[in-house]
Formats: structure tokens, sequence, C-alpha cells
């Protein structure tokens, strides 16, 4: 080794140090971001699932529409206290009991019927709108969520669903500004499977959360496309026995003459 080599010893170890001193403050910032990235996104989460929850009595008198016409009506009453929902068709008296959050309820195929198991993801008859339409679905360990997309409007975000759903992907656009979903797409099994489409449009505040008026959804494995109406209110109360599990079967319905139409 030449004496220029050993003089140039020191400046290289000072030059290795400093640059290795650079590279591991990169790798922090870059995993300080990462990790800020990560708690935005599950914040924006948390705070999208809030406003999809009821804090107060609601009822949503709904037309079902299927080829530009209105083939049903339908109503809808959501007792938060009770965590409950309540689902009545008019054409055949069918209704449901069922819980605000996965799981199943109860439902008959007519006034006074006989009550059976009904999951919040089975399809209400004739039509493809499901109770799980009306609960924050998509609660999962937000750690694995990441954005798909994003512009000044909307964020779209790809959540893997929780163990045991009947679904394993959830890709979400929410507004941004309203904290609500817009489009929906739900795959089962496998990532490449996409079984439905929903889109929501069309939200007014009822109380002080924000609901979609018109909800349009197409079932891949119907290849069916339907849409839905909403006409919400707030209730001061619930109407005795809809919600409850000994008299929901049997308890009278208001039924609306002829929902608003979605504007």
């Amino acid at each position: 080794m030449t004496q220029v080599d050993r003089a140039a010893r020191p400046g290289l170890r000072v030059q290795a140090a400093v640059l290795t001193a650079v590279v591991v403050a990169a790798a922090v910032a870059a995993s300080s971001v990462a990790h800020a990235s990560r708690a935005d996104l599950s914040a924006f989460l948390e705070r999208a699932e809030k406003m999809a929850v009821f804090n107060s009595a609601v009822r949503a008198d709904i037309k079902v529409v299927r080829d530009g016409a209105a083939v049903d009506t339908a109503v809808l009453i959501v007792d938060p206290k009770a965590n409950r929902q309540f689902f009545a068709l008019k054409s055949s008296g069918w209704r449901a009991l069922l819980p605000l959050d996965w799981g199943r309820g109860t439902a008959v195929a007519a006034k006074d019927g006989k009550p059976a198991a009904f999951d919040v993801d089975d399809a209400l008859p004739t039509t493809d709108l499901r109770g799980m339409e009306f609960f924050p679905f998509w609660q999962t360990d937000y750690t694995t969520a990441f954005v798909s997309d994003s512009n000044r409007m909307e964020k779209t975000i790809t959540l893997y669903a929780r163990e045991r759903l009947p679904y394993i992907l959830f890709v979400i656009t929410f507004d941004k500004e309203k904290l609500v979903p817009v489009l929906v797409k739900y795959y089962r099994e496998n990532m490449n499977n996409l079984v439905r489409l929903r889109q929501d449009s069309n939200h007014v505040m009822v109380g002080s959360r924000p609901r979609p008026r018109k909800i349009e959804i197409r079932d891949f494995t119907e290849n069916r496309a339907m849409t839905f109406e909403l006409d919400w209110r707030t209730l001061d109360q619930v109407p005795p026995g809809l919600t409850e599990e000994s008299g929901f079967h049997k308890a009278s319905v208001d039924w609306p003459s002829d929902p608003v139409a979605a504007r």
C-alpha cells in the first residue's frame, strides 16, 4: 500500500460513515412516512365507519326498480338502540329482523309465517338488496388496507375482509368530503372473482348522517341489475313490535302508497 493510499483511508472511512448515516436517515424517514400514511388511512376509515353507523332510529321507504319499472315496495326500519334492522316487502308480506352487523337474524315468508334463519348477506327475496348494505361491513384490520386510487373528490381503498366472512376482498371508493362509499366491489374466494358491484348516489342528510337516496346493484353471479330508490326520515320512536324478536312477524306495517323517487 502506498503512502497516498494510507493517507486516503481516513477520508474514505469518513465518507463511508456519512453515506451510512444518510442511508439510515432515509430509511427512518421512509418508515416514518409509511407509518404516518397508514395512520392517516386508518383514521380516514374509522371516520367513514362512524358515518355509516346509525345514531338514531330511521325509516326508509324503498322503491324496487328492475328494467326501469317499479316492481315492489319495501320498508326498512333501523333501531340502533336494539342494534337491529327490520325489512318488509309489500308484495309478499315477507319480513326479516336482522342485526346491524355481520351475523344471522330471522325471516318469515309472510306475516304470521314460521320464522327461519336469515343471514345479513342473504338477498331479500326477488331483490339483490341485503342487510349488510346498512352497516359498516368493511370493518377489518386497517393496517392491511391500502389506497388503490385517489383524486380530489374520491379515494379508492382495497380492504381484505375479516376471516369467516363470505367475501375475501372489498374495493371501496369513498367520497372524501361526505366520508361515505359511492362504489363498492365485492370479491369472493379469490381476488379475480368479482361477484357484486354497488353504487350509491344522491346522498341526503338523515339526522346527522348522509344516506343514499339511490342504490344500484349489479349481481354478476345472476347477471342481474336492480335499482333501489330510498325515501329516508328519522323516527321519534320505533313502531311497536317491529324490532322485537317476539313480535316482528305479526306487527302491523304502515305501507307507503308511493315512495318518493330519488332525484
